[in-house]
């Protein structure tokens, strides 16, 4: 009998999708490697939205009809599925739904933290606002204001990591200033975090610390971080933590309570195109007390309040009903309801344990690639990673080997610096001087001497076949590296091409769809001059 896994792994949109490729006039099977960036859609999403909008499409929070309130129960119902998900406490947590991800997650906690209004006196003031300022502004706000703006001046410090994705690092800098940031170093021979230095920053500067800010999983090496263990060093400061969970939830079991209360999460943001649900929004869950009580942080208007005069309105004390206002992006919360409540049936353990087996073989076979680097430990035991890993081939730019592998073999994988450029640099080992050059390089527009890496990154429906493919094809590309690098060619961008090759066929655009649909033209991307049809 088919396990749950099994079937949910074989049920994603896409996975039989074969493309056209050069050299070979058969179409390859796509394999698709980067999932860190945006997984796949499984069915149990398509069926699921496919039977809401036929059976209760309708605008949410009304009682007026019916289909309105099984809107309404069903954005709830998964508000309660990504919160069981993570390990939320109904009754000290909140579960916002955000835009954009986990970078609007992040920058919905940075504006709560540090109001956009009362910015100026940390970012403006290195060595701290005058005493006089602070007071003047003090008397023009409320209780809570006061409050916030006296944990902002008592604690203007934030700590994040060198292994940060952009969307937990700008976001900070944004809040506090670049003076007030503090960066965690990473080894540059295993990738992983260097938690002594952690503790440095801490133990010298935690008085003054707001919040520790680092990844669940990096998305660039797959390394896990001991967050828990974070968790404490934070609290024993006085400091709270965020994780950004984005790459971590989708890949093992995430508890943001622990026995011990101080190796509890305070915040955890998410993805929903990362866990399955394209299209869907980000989360923040996170802890109740902190939010509750303060001024409305995003938009303001429908649904957010208890009463509108011309001359005031009233905000609700629900913290999800004041941060969601407006219609909400009804058809994505309800799909990250569908695969919070899929993988809490599968189990996140099961998911995690098969990945990893995978990941082992994954790390084995590039090893054996010849001229392969591969960044980060790859001892597992040693240094945890989930189902992500960075390499480069030697001899070839990392732009080169990304186009060949979907040219010639239909692989997908992603290249560049992954949103990461700090970390990607500490790896590689770019120095002051090398960075100056192909930072004024980039400045006008050449792209070409930019540092990168290429990424490949597994997900529920990732089999040991995939890695197969994979390891041949780089295998190939190994072999015939003076070859292709003749035959590429670079641009300014940083895009190469196959030189006199004709370009490879599209696969979808929405004029065609609708074209289709009417009856009229085939798909415009269906053929491609000297080229066998795509299917």
């Amino acid at each position: 009998m088919q396990s749950a896994f099994d079937r949910f792994a074989k049920s994603f949109l896409g996975l039989e999708r074969r493309d056209q490729v050069f050299e070979d006039r058969a179409p390859r099977r796509r394999v698709y490697l980067d999932t860190t960036a945006t997984s796949l859609m499984p069915e149990v999403v398509w069926r699921g939205l496919e039977r809401y909008f036929d059976a209760a499409c309708a605008n949410s929070h009304t009682e007026a009809h019916r289909a309105g309130r099984d809107t309404t129960r069903a954005i709830e119902d998964s508000r309660d599925a990504i919160g069981r998900l993570v390990g939320y406490r109904r009754d000290s947590d909140v579960v916002l739904f955000t835009a954009n991800g986990a970078t609007g997650a992040i920058n919905f906690l940075a504006r709560a933290l540090f109001p956009s209004e009362l910015r100026a006196v940390n970012k403006r003031f290195p060595a701290g606002a005058p005493r006089e300022f602070v007071q003047a502004l003090a008397g023009t706000l409320g209780e809570t204001g006061r409050a916030v703006l006296g944990e902002m001046v008592e604690r203007p410090l934030v700590v994040v990591t060198m292994m940060e994705h952009h969307s937990n690092l700008i976001p900070w800098m944004e809040a506090v200033g670049h003076h007030n940031l503090r960066a965690v170093r990473v080894d540059p021979r295993t990738g992983a975090l260097n938690l002594g230095d952690l503790e440095r920053i801490l133990s010298t500067e935690g008085q003054r610390v707001r919040l520790v800010s680092v990844t669940g999983v990096s998305n660039v090496t797959g390394i896990v971080n001991p967050v828990h263990a974070i968790a404490r060093m934070a609290h024993a400061v006085g400091a709270q933590i965020l994780v950004d969970g984005a790459q971590w939830v989708p890949h093992g079991r995430v508890e943001m309570h622990a026995t011990d209360p101080s190796e509890s999460i305070d915040y955890l943001v998410l993805s929903g195109h990362k866990l399955y649900a394209p299209g869907s929004r980000g989360a923040l869950i996170g802890s109740l007390s902190t939010l509750s009580g303060r001024r409305c942080v995003t938009d303001v208007g429908g649904g957010m309040v208890e009463y509108v005069t011309m001359e005031d309105f009233e905000i609700k004390d629900d913290v999800a009903a004041r941060e969601e206002a407006g219609t909400p992006n009804i058809p994505g919360s309800i799909a990250m309801g569908l695969v919070g409540e899929t993988l809490l049936r599968i189990g996140m353990d099961v998911i995690a344990e098969r990945e990893h087996r995978l990941t082992e073989k994954l790390v084995r076979r590039l090893e054996r690639v010849a001229g392969l680097t591969l960044y980060g430990s790859t001892d597992l035991s040693a240094v945890p990673r989930a189902g992500v890993v960075s390499f480069n081939l030697a001899g070839l730019h990392y732009g080169l080997v990304a186009a060949y592998l979907n040219d010639f073999h239909d692989i997908a994988v992603r290249h560049g610096c992954f949103c990461a450029h700090p970390y990607v640099k500490a790896l590689i080992g770019v120095d002051g001087q090398t960075e100056a050059s192909y930072r004024r390089e980039m400045l006008c527009g050449d792209r070409r001497n930019v540092p990168g890496m290429v990424r490949a990154s597994l997900g529920v429906y990732s089999t040991e076949d995939d890695v197969e493919a994979l390891g041949e094809a780089l295998d190939r590309l190994a072999a015939r590296a003076d070859e292709m690098s003749g035959r590429y060619r670079g641009g300014l961008d940083g895009r190469f091409q196959l030189a006199g090759a004709p370009e490879l066929p599209t696969t979808y655009a929405v004029g065609d769809e609708v074209d289709a649909w009417l009856g009229g033209a085939a798909p415009r991307g269906a053929r491609a001059p000297g080229l066998v049809e795509t299917h």
